[in-house]
């Protein structure tokens, strides 16, 4: 039998959703059981990146042009391929004894280039990842989903993740409007209108913690990044610079949009940007991330319902800083993290990536035909044991 079909004829089913961050965020898992419109959390877990990993991803994903032999790559490769294992069996270990043996695993790879491919034919832009799911498949002998970026280029597509409906079914009952603000290394906001169960609004927005990152690292941060916010908050904001930042093209571009690393990491070596010290440069990129996701809410948000909270999630929701900045800029909107609803603030994404998944097993209707080529159809790669 065809082993997605067993799939779909469980009533409960339980998926293994693994999901890589960027370099200081390592590998992310969320074990779920899914029935109808009902999930819940059944274990978690983190694995960070070894140092020498860490370096090696953050020297692939925000430098230019780098240097790296195809040995290291291949390494490379391999190690995230371990560090996915390793995550995915910390996860089933705190998960009850009995529901250890997941029946599908979704995994979202390490992508190291996702951008342009400078060509004129179908696929306009590529993805470059790390780590194979078929080591996840043959392990637990389940069937896995992965390539999802990959397969939206196929397509003709930006390389999105296929987040819809799945977003949706997070969002479902908790009031007639759910907005999720995430800052991974790029911020980017989703509205639901849980009344008429769709999307209003899913787009990128602008940095995220990539350019805080860039200047923690070189301020000599301890672990590289400015986790909570605490050197942010010593340094002053140069509000100048912060208007030169946001008046760049790419801010004023309309909704849906797609951002690229490329997109903002040339704008650290902006004159405005240079002549900082390091911590009110750090203070500044950071009120950059919060004024750029707040002045694109502001122009996009036409819904006739007014917004009563955002939920943050994703890396950025641990800095303190940050999180102040937005609730300055969005006042009288509240915040809340995600974590407040019981989801983790780095596993909304992979979470709303699974239920994805769930609902095209299951054939409910939804954008499985993505981007422009027609011959081109589902959302991902799938491997089997």
């Amino acid at each position: 039998m065809n082993p997605l079909a067993k799939i779909k004829k469980i009533r409960k089913q339980r998926f293994l959703i693994l999901s890589a961050g960027g370099p200081q965020s390592g590998i992310q898992c969320i074990y779920i059981a899914v029935e109808g419109d009902s999930w819940e959390t059944l274990a978690h877990a983190e694995v960070p990146y070894p140092d020498l990993v860490e370096q090696l991803v953050e020297t692939l994903i925000l430098t230019p042009h780098p240097t790296v032999s195809l040995d290291q790559l291949a390494w490379l490769d391999q190690k995230i391929s371990w560090l996915f294992l390793e995550c995915a069996k910390n996860a089933l270990a705190h998960a009850h004894k009995s529901l250890r043996r997941p029946h599908l695993i979704v995994m979202n790879p390490c992508t190291i280039f996702n951008g342009s491919s400078g060509d004129n034919i179908q696929a306009k832009s590529w993805d470059v990842s790390l780590g194979d799911a078929q080591l996840l498949a043959s392990a637990f002998k389940v069937p896995a989903i992965s390539g999802f970026a990959r397969h939206s280029n196929l397509a003709g597509g930006p390389g999105r993740l296929p987040l819809f409906p799945g977003n949706v079914k997070i969002a479902k009952s908790i009031e007639p409007v759910s907005i999720y603000l995430n800052i991974g290394l790029i911020s980017h906001l989703t509205i639901i209108d849980n009344q008429a169960m769709h999307t209003v609004l899913d787009s990128d927005v602008g940095p995220g913690t990539c350019l805080i990152n860039m200047a923690a690292k070189e301020a000599g941060c301890e672990n590289g990044f400015d986790r909570d916010g605490s050197y942010a908050a010593k340094g002053s904001v140069n509000t100048g610079c912060v208007e030169a930042l946001v008046a760049l093209e790419w801010f004023s571009r309309p909704s849906p949009k797609h951002a690229f690393l490329q997109d903002f990491v040339g704008s650290y070596e902006h004159p405005a940007v240079k002549a900082l010290a390091p911590l009110d440069k750090i203070a500044t990129l950071t009120a950059l991330t919060a004024r750029s996701a707040f002045e694109f809410f502001r122009r996009e948000y036409h819904h006739v319902l007014p917004a009563e909270v955002i939920r943050v999630s994703g890396g950025g929701a641990h800095n303190l800083t940050l999180v102040d900045y937005l609730l300055t800029y969005f006042a009288p909107v509240q915040l809340q993290s995600v974590e407040e609803s019981g989801i983790p603030a780095a596993l909304r994404i992979p979470l709303a990536l699974g239920l994805t998944v769930h609902e095209y097993i299951l054939d409910h209707p939804g954008p499985w035909k993505a981007g422009v080529n027609p011959e081109i159809e589902g959302i991902g790669r799938w491997v089997f044991p």
